[in-house]
């Protein structure tokens, strides 16, 4: 092996996989070398002008650095690419659709998808793992934009309960933006953070999703309640009602001493005369009409009453 090939075989492994071809120039290679060594099958084109090393792990990172690579300076990624590399709920796993924000217009190769905008502001930038992307508010109205509304809420939720961002910077960042697309979706689900609380986990998140495909009245998220000088929290009340919902997962109970303070909060709190409904994830997807129906006869007996 050349040693211009060895440098260009190192500079992919710190790349994870990928390089240029204008990498492979630099280190001394021509591009009639870099062709044979792809007819070979020693190296393979993953778009115009950027290669990977046969054998090396097809990720979605190596995917994201192959989209840098051929887009160049200035790469910013955004949408769901942002969000999958903030790790947000319900995106931490992008499909294989690479996105770029550009102020310029390029028509991109299969696999990457360009959104073209009129200029990206400093603050509305953001560093993850060494690779530039929209800020979490900027991605979050991208989203917005573009997504369905159940999955931005569960995002946004994801990214204050992580503490990404807070209320304030989004509200700060929606009084700026103006009329965004986006921004009604974005400055909605921010407004009810506000007063409501968030979910505290995707189960939950998903509680509001059953609720909301079903037609039914929605809860105020994270509400506190006193029983016997004792603070407790309930995931979804009710207004107008003393009917509760909990999102019951097994982290939560996955030791005697959670399971038994759990059955104390649950059994004060029934005391005090609330109705207590606890859905989990298998109920959730084996017999979500099952859970409905009882809410509903819950919620029907506290409005005759």
């Amino acid at each position: 092996m050349q040693s211009s090939e060895k440098a260009v075989m190192a500079l992919a492994a710190a790349q994870h996989g990928v390089f240029s071809l204008d990498q492979a120039r630099a280190h001394g290679m021509s591009i009639d070398q870099v062709k044979r060594r792809v007819r070979a099958g020693r190296w393979r084109r993953v778009h115009p002008a950027v290669y990977a090393v046969e054998g090396s792990f097809d990720s979605l990172t190596q995917r994201r650095e192959a989209a840098a690579l051929w887009f160049g300076r200035g790469c910013v990624f955004s949408h769901r690419t942002a969000a999958a590399l903030w790790g947000l709920s319900r995106f931490e796993e992008d499909d294989s659709l690479v996105s770029i924000a550009s102020t310029r217009h390029q028509e991109p190769p299969a696999g990457i998808r360009i959104f073209r905008i009129d200029a990206l502001l400093a603050r509305e930038l953001g560093t993850v793992n060494g690779q530039r992307v929209t800020s979490v508010e900027r991605t979050l109205l991208d989203l917005a934009a573009t997504e369905h509304s159940a999955a931005v809420e569960a995002a946004l939720d994801d990214a204050l309960r992580r503490k990404l961002t807070t209320v304030d910077k989004l509200n700060h960042f929606i009084e700026r933006t103006g009329g965004t697309r986006g921004i009604r979706l974005l400055r909605r689900l921010t407004a009810r953070r506000g007063g409501e609380g968030v979910t505290e986990s995707e189960l939950e998140a998903r509680v509001l999703d059953v609720l909301r495909d079903a037609g039914m009245p929605m809860p105020e998220l994270q509400k506190k309640v006193q029983v016997k000088g004792k603070r407790y929290r309930l995931d979804f009340r009710f207004p107008g009602t003393q009917v509760v919902l909990e999102a019951d997962g097994y982290a939560w109970h996955s030791t005697a001493h959670a399971f038994e303070a759990d059955r104390r909060r649950i059994n004060a709190l029934t005391a005090r005369g609330f109705r207590v409904l606890q859905w989990t994830w298998e109920a959730m997807n084996e017999r979500p009409d099952r859970l409905l129906d009882e809410l509903e006869v819950l919620l029907q007996q506290r409005r005759a009453a």
